[in-house]
């Protein structure tokens, strides 16, 4: 697949979308099992090995037992009220110019892209929240290490899934990692518009903003690393799957 390159000026914003023409197994194989296995490998090399502990003890206080930036207001407000609101507002900011195009003209080939960017934004998150009550990982704050209840040993034995609610650790995957790589979407975004400079850039975004919001809440104690990384693999995937049909439309048609 070869992208044109980006037309300078206003003319490039107001052209309307290419119709993209990605190869339907090239994609499924390396957007929707290649990136995904990969993150995950990585999310579970964290999460059974020694990196999760480790890179949680770089955040915590002299004692070794509190988190220093667990009632930061500052990071508070960065890395929970900000997380979960922009997921929200940009998907909602993309439904409703998807649905203008109704009634602007100008907007009516954009509506695919903005409404699938919409439906990216708002089920990625949802789908990370949904999976945080099937999963058994505890929170840093919540190990008898850092002065919670739970044995790290303990956690670190129990099966991924939760056999019942009550098994559930209610931190697996971050919620507001899933947030910041919710704007992964922005990626396909441009992708299926036919603009390269909006397709990396937005990969870009997407990738700084999920580091972002992780980082954060790592230095709360909220979460391990390896949480983080199994939010990005769902949102990855959720976008992936919702794009396939624009981004591979010409190929499907022709078989």
């Amino acid at each position: 697949m070869n992208d044109e390159p980006l037309e300078p000026g206003s003319e490039a914003i107001l052209r309307p979308p290419r119709q993209a023409g990605a190869d339907v197994r090239w994609y499924v194989a390396l957007h929707l099992v290649a990136v995904p296995f990969v993150l995950g490998l990585l999310a579970s090399a964290c999460q059974r090995g020694s990196l999760d502990m480790a890179l949680a003890r770089l955040f915590v206080d002299a004692t070794g037992a509190n988190f220093a930036w667990r009632d930061s207001a500052l990071l508070d407000i960065l890395g929970h009220q900000a997380a979960r609101g922009l997921p929200f507002l940009v998907g909602a900011l993309a439904v409703a110019g998807g649905a203008a195009g109704f009634a602007v003209r100008a907007l009516r080939p954009w509506m695919p892209i903005l409404l699938t960017t919409g439906a990216a934004m708002l089920l990625g998150p949802l789908a990370v929240n949904v999976l945080k009550g099937m999963t058994t990982q505890h929170c840093p704050i919540a190990l008898q290490s850092f002065g919670g209840v739970v044995d790290y040993a303990t956690d670190q034995a129990a099966p991924f899934w939760a056999s019942s609610p009550q098994s559930a650790g209610h931190c697996l995957p971050s919620g507001h990692a899933g947030g910041g790589y919710a704007l992964l979407s922005l990626y396909f975004a441009g992708w299926a518009a036919g603009r390269p400079a909006w397709r990396w850039r937005g990969l870009a975004i997407g990738i700084a903003a999920g580091l972002l919001f992780s980082i954060v809440r790592m230095m709360q104690g909220a979460h391990f690393a390896s949480a983080t990384l199994w939010s990005a693999t769902v949102d990855w995937t959720v976008c992936a799957a919702l794009f396939l049909p624009l981004l591979c439309r010409a190929t499907t048609r022709a078989a």
